[in-house]
């Protein structure tokens, strides 16, 4: 979904700032019917929430967009703030914007950098980071729909490493799209924070779902035993390609652990070296 618009810059609020938050308000209030109550610049005690929505539940919930560089502490702060009123947050970057280290499109991509603000949302917000962008080309203004993306790190050792670069720090980590399959919001308690996100679903469940099947499938059908050997290769060669060798791995990992695959667990602690988990 992209969407035109006509919008003017103001010296308080940069173009690309007012635009995502416009959109996202629009948007979402009319693709989403649990909403009761709607604002735009709503102030909640000492801060100004760019979008506020109150859910037909009860539940508060500001839209955070972030299009210029942000620190970590600043995320933690606003994110705190808002939680001591009792409101869930949602943070959304602009994938163009100077608050990521490079940018984010909604496609898979390599060793890419992400800036230390996207790494901890990353965390905070259990494997995803949630994007939109906004594009211009001969006076014309595009907004895309928002997308999430999921950090995976690289096996090379070199580069597991936060980099600096002039005065910006940075990582570098694979990167995966996920689909959000509407505007509808969800409020959830995540190590003691009040969140907001989309009804997207986990990377890693989704893998799970999909290296499982595809492992029965082949059970199934070409008379295959569950020799660690034999499924890690078939794995490896059918998914790396498009989620990179860390993410398949650990997924593999997780289905031995989780007895879903009966293959014993000794391979668990292999895999783990190998792609060195904490």
């Amino acid at each position: 979904m992209s969407k035109n618009l006509s919008l003017e810059s103001t010296k308080s609020e940069s173009f690309y700032h007012k635009s995502i938050k416009q959109i996202i308000f629009k948007y979402a209030t009319e693709r989403n019917k649990t909403i009761s109550e709607k604002s735009l610049e709503k102030y909640i005690s000492n801060r100004r929430a760019d979008v506020y929505f109150k859910l037909k539940s009860g539940d508060e919930i500001v839209v955070e967009v972030q299009n210029s560089k942000i620190t970590v502490k600043e995320i933690k702060v606003r994110t705190e703030d808002y939680n001591k009123n009792g409101i869930y947050v949602l943070w959304i970057l602009h994938g163009r914007g100077s608050c990521v280290a490079s940018p984010k499109l909604p496609e898979n991509k390599k060793d890419t950098k992400i800036s230390t603000a996207e790494n901890f949302l990353h965390r905070m917000y259990f494997g995803r980071v949630y994007y939109v962008n906004l594009n211009i080309n001969n006076h014309e203004t595009k907004i895309t729909a928002p997308f999430a993306l999921y950090f995976s790190p690289t096996l090379k050792k070199k580069n597991r490493k936060m980099f600096t670069s002039h005065f910006d720090k940075y990582f570098i980590r694979n990167i995966n799209y996920m689909q959000i399959p509407s505007w509808n919001l969800l409020t959830v308690n995540y190590n003691g924070l009040k969140l907001a996100r989309f009804y997207d679903k986990n990377i890693k469940s989704v893998l799970k779902n999909e290296i499982y099947r595809y492992i029965v499938w082949n059970i199934k059908n070409t008379q295959l035993q569950y020799r660690y050997k034999t499924i890690r290769k078939l794995v490896l060669h059918q998914f790396t390609p498009k989620y990179g060798k860390y993410l398949i791995l650990n997924t593999f990992s997780d289905l031995i652990k989780e007895k879903k695959i009966d293959i014993d667990d000794k391979y668990i602690s292999k895999i783990k070296k190998e792609i060195q988990l904490s």
